[in-house]
């Protein structure tokens, strides 16, 4: 085995996003997506999810097949039973890396094959959402779990299934959609299709290794604006305290207190909290706005149970 690093297929797919920053993704990966101040109220998107899958199993049941505003999906003729659980949903690669996760829903295809579909309450964006990536990296890793580890069989298509709320409609005419003391917002169903090529889970597994496996933060993209929020927080703490690293400490211990290994060490410190100290005030000529990139990596941390 080459590595221990164990990781969902959406984890992985963030190596994807536009805005990817290895340093950022060095921390999640060191506090195994667990982050700080994580107050993520992603319950109504659970329960919206629930409710998308079985109108869709509704509809493959009674029809045999989904309508065409499905299409490419509406040759899905029926759910594959597989365990919903993260726990047994796994497979270990040959690299040692353990992909692990629980898809949305997998279906059976009339020509045999499965499909695994994964459910947005959101729209489309018209193919320019800035997490298409990370969710095309999210598809190939639940297919490659499903096809190679489980055997449940040959996975021929894979894709997502947006619901976008027309709120605009419940916004212009209200009482037409609050009816029986109960609000109804219309929901409209967008697919994308992608195609199956494992190969494409090659480069961001060599790169979450490599990431797992380093043992200092690489440095930040020059375009992180989460990475500058990130040192301004870390300012607040450090700058009355001196920051001296791990490796700094080693450093001197091995070289006996050398003079000059001390003033390198010093060096190092007084640029982290120049560094530190200028991102705050940038941070603070923002009018104070600590709130970090929608679409970036901080962003996108994830909420799930406790996983490993």
């Amino acid at each position: 085995m080459d590595t221990d690093l164990a990781i969902t297929p959406k984890r992985l797919g963030l190596v994807e996003i536009d805005s990817f920053c290895p340093r950022c993704y060095w921390y999640l990966l060191k506090q195994k997506f667990h982050p700080p101040f994580d107050h993520f109220g992603g319950a109504i998107f659970k329960s919206m999810e629930q409710a998308q899958m079985a109108v869709v199993a509704d509809l493959i049941e009674k029809n045999d097949g989904l309508p065409e505003e499905f299409a490419p999906f509406c040759d899905l003729v029926g759910r594959v039973q597989f365990p919903r659980n993260w726990r047994k949903f796994k497979h270990r690669l040959e690299s040692g890396v353990l992909l692990y996760g629980e898809p949305d829903d997998i279906f059976q295809v009339s020509d045999g094959s499965i499909a695994v579909i994964d459910f947005k309450t959101a729209r489309p964006k018209d193919g320019k959402d800035p997490l298409l990536g990370c969710y095309r990296i999210q598809i190939l890793g639940y297919s490659f779990i499903a096809e190679f580890g489980l055997k449940l069989g040959e996975v021929s298509r894979g894709g997502l299934l947006y619901w976008g709320a027309e709120h605009e409609k419940v916004v212009a005419d209200p009482g037409k959609y609050y009816r029986s003391k109960r609000l109804w917002m219309p929901f409209v169903p967008s697919p994308l299709a992608f195609d199956i090529d494992y190969k494409q889970l090659d480069a961001p597994l060599k790169e979450a290794v490599r990431l797992w496996e380093a043992t200092t933060p690489p440095d930040r993209t020059a375009k992180c604006k989460d990475c500058k929020r990130l040192d301004a927080l870390l300012a607040i703490e450090t700058e009355a305290q001196e920051l001296v690293t791990v490796s700094d400490q080693i450093m001197l211990n091995r070289s006996g207190n050398d003079p000059w290994i001390k003033s390198y060490v010093q060096q190092r410190i007084d640029d982290r909290l120049t560094a530190r100290r200028s991102a705050f005030m940038d941070i603070q000529d923002q009018a104070g706005d600590l709130n970090f990139e929608h679409d970036g990596m901080i962003a996108n941390w994830e909420v799930f149970h406790d996983q490993f």
